[in-house]
Order: C-alpha cells, then sequence, then structure tokens
C-alpha cells in the first residue's frame, strides 16, 4: 500500500487517497470538518471500491471517462463543489454546450423556435446556423466561474464546428475536464491528434446498434456506422479516453450485452449506457424491470477485474448516487444561447445572450422538481411535464437519439 496523497485540503479538512494492494483507491478524510466531506465521500468510496476504474496511469486514476482523474487540480474543485451541495449549495458541476445543430437529431424537437433569433432550416442541416463564437466563450467562462468540473460539447456533431478546437483550448484544465460527444461524421486522425493537443480528456462516440444498417437508419445517414467506429479508433490512436455510448430504452434494452461486446471489440475505455427519458407526449421510456437488467449487467461487469471496458449508467449515476443531475448539478445551453436543466428539458430559463448564467441557475434551484432528489429523470414529474408541455404546447414530438 503506498503512501497517502493529499486530493483537497482547506483550512480544517484535508482529503487523501490512498491506493490499496489491488491498485483500488480508497478517500479519506480529516480535521474538525471531516464531517462536510462524509457524504461525497460515502458513496465514492462505495463505488470505488466495488468498480473498477476506466484507466489507471502512475500517477492518476480516471474512475469514469465522465470523470476528473484522482488526484487532479479539477478533483479538488469538484470535492470543494459537493462540499458545498452537501451544505445546500448547488452548483453546475456539468455544463453541457451545443455549437452546432448540424446534423442534430435532437434539433427539430429540443429548439425553442419561438425564442430562436436564428431560424435553422431542419429540412438541410448544412446550413444550420452555428453559435458566434463571443457567445460560446462566454458560456465557457460563466461555467467556470460557477464552479463547473466538466464542460461537454454536445448535441448534434459539435466536431463539425469549425472553432472546436479553439474551444476545447480555450477551457482551463486546472478547472474543468473536457469532453466532446460525436458522430463520426467529419473526422480523421489529424483532428483527434488536434483535440488532443488542446486538451480534450474525453471522446463520446455514439452508436445506436450492433447492425450497421439499423444504425445508419437511425441516423439518415449512408456509412454513418463505418464512420462511428472510425472515430474511436481515430480517439484511441490520438491518447484520447474514448467511450462508446447509447441510449436504451424498455424495448432495446435486450441489446445491451451485444453493445457492450462491441465496445469491447473495439477497445474504448468505457461503454456509456443513457437511460431513454420521457416523450413530451407522456410515453415512459424505461420500466423497472428494464433499469433491473441494467444495474445488474453494470454491476456484473465493473466488478470483474478483467481488462475489459467499464461501463457508465446514468441510470445508476442519477439513481442511487447521486439523483438526477438536471437542474441540480447540470446545467445546458443550446446553439440559440437557451439556458436549459439538461439536453432533454425544452424548457428555458433564460438566454445566454441577456440573462447572466447564475441567473438562469437560481430560477432553476427555485423549481420545486428540480430542488428534489429523485431516482428518475424529472420528466416523470406529471407537474413538471406539465409546464414544460404548456411552455412547448407550439410543437412537441417525440425525441430522436
Amino acid at each position: 500500500m503506498k503512501q497517502p496523497v493529499n486530493v483537497f485540503s482547506m483550512p480544517g479538512l484535508s482529503v487523501n487517497m490512498i491506493r490499496k494492494k489491488n491498485g483500488k483507491i480508497q478517500l479519506s478524510a480529516a480535521g474538525v470538518l471531516r464531517f462536510a466531506a462524509k457524504p461525497f465521500l460515502s458513496v465514492a468510496n462505495k463505488h470505488l471500491d466495488a468498480e473498477k476504474p476506466a484507466k489507471v496511469t502512475d500517477d492518476e486514476v480516471y474512475p469514469s471517462a465522465w470523470l476528473p482523474p484522482i488526484p487532479s487540480p479539477v478533483f479538488k474543485r469538484l470535492v470543494k463543489a459537493e462540499i458545498g451541495i452537501g451544505a445546500g449549495n448547488y452548483v453546475p458541476e456539468t455544463v453541457s454546450i451545443e455549437v452546432t445543430r448540424k446534423f442534430n437529431a435532437n434539433a427539430e424537437n429540443y429548439a425553442l423556435k419561438n425564442r430562436t433569433k436564428n431560424v435553422v432550416d431542419f429540412d438541410d442541416p448544412f446550413n444550420s446556423i452555428d453559435p458566434p463564437a463571443d457567445q460560446i466563450y462566454s458560456v465557457i467562462d460563466q461555467a467556470l466561474e460557477m464552479g463547473a468540473v466538466v464542460i461537454t460539447f454536445t448535441e448534434g456533431d459539435p466536431l463539425l464546428n469549425e472553432n472546436i478546437v479553439d474551444y476545447v483550448r480555450y477551457i482551463d484544465k486546472s478547472r474543468a475536464v473536457v469532453m466532446a460527444y460525436t458522430w463520426g461524421l467529419d473526422f480523421d486522425l489529424e483532428k483527434a491528434q488536434q483535440l488532443k493537443a488542446a486538451g480534450l480528456q474525453t471522446l463520446l462516440v455514439s452508436i445506436y446498434s450492433t447492425d450497421p444498417a439499423v444504425h445508419d437508419q437511425k441516423r439518415g445517414i449512408s456509412g454513418a456506422y463505418e464512420k462511428a467506429v472510425a472515430a474511436i479508433q481515430y480517439g484511441l490512436e490520438a491518447g484520447l479516453l474514448v467511450t462508446m455510448a447509447t441510449h436504451i430504452d424498455e424495448h432495446k434494452v435486450n441489446e445491451v450485452e451485444s453493445l457492450w461486446e462491441l465496445a469491447v471489440k473495439l477497445g474504448v475505455h468505457e461503454f456509456s449506457i443513457w437511460e431513454s427519458v420521457p416523450t413530451l407526449e407522456g410515453e415512459r421510456r424505461m420500466n423497472d424491470a428494464g433499469r433491473k437488467v441494467i444495474n445488474d449487467f453494470y454491476r456484473k461487469i465493473n466488478a470483474a477485474d478483467d481488462g475489459m471496458p467499464r461501463i457508465f449508467s446514468n441510470t445508476i449515476f442519477e439513481g442511487e448516487m447521486f439523483g438526477t443531475m438536471a437542474g441540480r448539478r447540470w446545467l445546458h445551453v443550446t446553439s440559440e444561447g437557451e439556458i436549459q436543466p439538461d439536453p432533454y428539458i425544452p424548457l428555458s430559463y433564460g438566454n445566454i445572450n441577456d440573462t447572466p448564467m447564475k441567473t438562469a441557475w437560481k430560477r432553476m434551484r427555485k423549481e420545486p422538481a428540480l430542488r428534489e432528489k429523485r431516482d428518475t429523470h424529472v420528466l416523470y414529474d406529471p407537474s413538471y411535464l406539465k409546464k414544460v408541455r404548456e411552455v412547448n404546447s407550439w410543437d412537441f414530438r417525440t425525441p430522436k437519439e
């Protein structure tokens, strides 16, 4: 067992990391304020002990591709944020940012067209108007100032934005880790290497099905499956953390194991399972039986110390671990600048172009449905779903993923 390594310190509190003989780590707190860190450390240690990490180096452990490494300056910020949350002072630890609407499966469903300043032609996604760079830089600055520790470029294919490398480079890596989602539509080894050099930690590649034809049909693009697989290979070759991500509903839950086997074959660091959220029409897209399948498979795979990719599951992460993230630990900004609790809730609490992020966050934190810790997405709350539907009564359609 190695000597303890300090991962966080403040007057009255010190958090240390110990590497055990089996390679796993444990966090401990000391000092008169150690009780303040107890809730977070209890949850963290439970999963650090039961699950294999995404990646281990001589100096750092990456518990998940979605989290900062331990130890690191960003992990210190995460501990500080969690101590504040334990006292009721919630901050958006994760901020996701849209930088394009090009080939965005969710654009026609989630865009608040009646508030959009630039009209998007959904029939011609390549003519989509990307937000001005000043808007993105402002979002990044405000997110970091509020305490964000994970900044994710998401929705559509953000790597189609010509400024994406500059946006990644701009983020202070001592304050937040950076992730980017992609369909792999216009991606090669050179772009992967540029993103790595700019400081990207994790590349998230979306694969909907193990059947190339089904994947292509879902994307509406011939050859989309091959491009996604190639993107994974380029990301790995460039030295990025790579996670293969997919959305699962109750009808697709029987495909979880075959999708994980594809992730194993491709050699990714993590396989990410995202539970499909309810639609605005009220369709409940996951049931308890489906969640049990996901949870059982998650525990089985992550308990095995076999060098295979670990699993991230928001069913676990936003369930028994921390509760739903939307409006509690997560904030999303659309390409039009609308500030939402997450990408799946088409309800704006202000526009970044005329409303400070702090103000929008305060509005969210006053929302009763977003204040409550819950094990399932907030759109399962009938009263909140009704509110979202009323705001979007002009148009709501079943989300695509």
